[in-house]
């Protein structure tokens, strides 16, 4: 894959590859046979500099979000946040509304899947129900955000079940965009399904946004902007900033004082802004994806 790759819909896994060399970690599709940063072969020896440094390079380490990978000298594929909603039974699961998460990804939409791993959603052609084996495209590019343990399979189906009979609450006259669309359907569900954190979070559309969904969203969103400046560039290359030594002198010794340094994969911005005024889950709030240490607002709409 290339910088010139066209941004048709993604639902699998891209391959992102990371290594480091003369001291810096460098991102790509295709592992080069020369280092980016400074030229020299790959197979060629590091420098006095990264030597120097062997035990502190030792300890670096991506994190991408829940799943954090170490490494010195062999590459590595960076973990995939995204996940096919159909092979995940009992869960909450979320997708852009319209287009994919690495491309032209807008609001967000969310659903619930069945043990049978169905997906059951609410939106403003009422409520559905996909089958697992019917495997549909637009659910195969989807954020995780919460499911319960197998004991609870066969009470999350019959809770649902009672959720969906209300035809009426979810009929295509009850939809509305902002304020009875998709996120109600699934919190409806989960407060009454009772189940601890998850159901208590669900009684209010901004906690568990923050709990479940901002997580999620900010480590995806670390990993799609990677995404795009490689399929713009080719490749990106991190420089890591150098130990620096102060050396101290007096009559009876000498010191060294290294100072820290950051050793973290260059982290993603956000691809929206929230406008002046606007309240949580309001049309066009903010967008979907951020990487804030605290987020204070998220939109879930149609």
């Amino acid at each position: 894959m290339s910088a010139t790759t066209s941004a048709t819909t993604i639902t699998s896994d891209p391959g992102i590859l990371c290594f480091h060399h003369c001291n810096a970690k460098v991102f790509c599709f295709t592992l080069p046979h020369t280092c980016p940063h400074c030229n020299a072969p790959l197979d060629a020896a590091t420098d006095a500099d990264e030597d120097t440094d062997a035990d502190a390079d030792a300890q670096s380490v991506v994190d991408m979000g829940a799943t954090a990978v170490q490494s010195r000298l062999l590459p590595f594929r960076l973990p995939y946040p995204f996940v096919r909603a159909t092979q995940h039974p009992c869960a909450i699961v979320l997708r852009p509304s319209t287009g994919d998460f690495l491309n032209n990804a807008t609001d967000l939409h969310i659903a619930v899947t069945t043990s049978g791993a169905d997906i059951v959603e609410f939106d403003r052609e009422g409520l559905r129900r996909h089958r697992r084996d019917d495997n549909p495209r637009e659910w195969r590019q989807s954020l995780l955000v919460g499911d319960v343990p197998e004991p609870w399979h066969d009470y999350w189906d019959e809770v649902l079940q009672q959720i969906c009979a209300q035809s009426t609450r979810w009929s295509i006259t009850s939809y509305e965009e902002t304020s009875h669309n998709c996120y109600a359907f699934v919190l409806a569900f989960l407060q009454a399904l009772g189940h601890g954190q998850l159901s208590e979070a669900a009684r209010s559309k901004t906690a568990f946004c923050e709990r479940y969904i901002v997580p999620r969203t900010t480590t995806a969103g670390k990993y799609i902007s990677l995404y795009r400046r490689l399929r713009r560039h080719g490749v990106h290359v991190h420089r890591q900033q150098p130990r620096l030594r102060t050396r101290l002198k007096s009559s009876s010794h000498t010191a060294a004082a290294p100072a820290s340094s950051a050793d973290v994969c260059d982290g993603a911005r956000s691809t929206g802004k929230a406008p002046a005024n606007s309240g949580p889950f309001s049309s066009n709030s903010i967008g979907i994806i951020g990487s804030r240490p605290r987020p204070k607002l998220c939109t879930i709409e149609e």
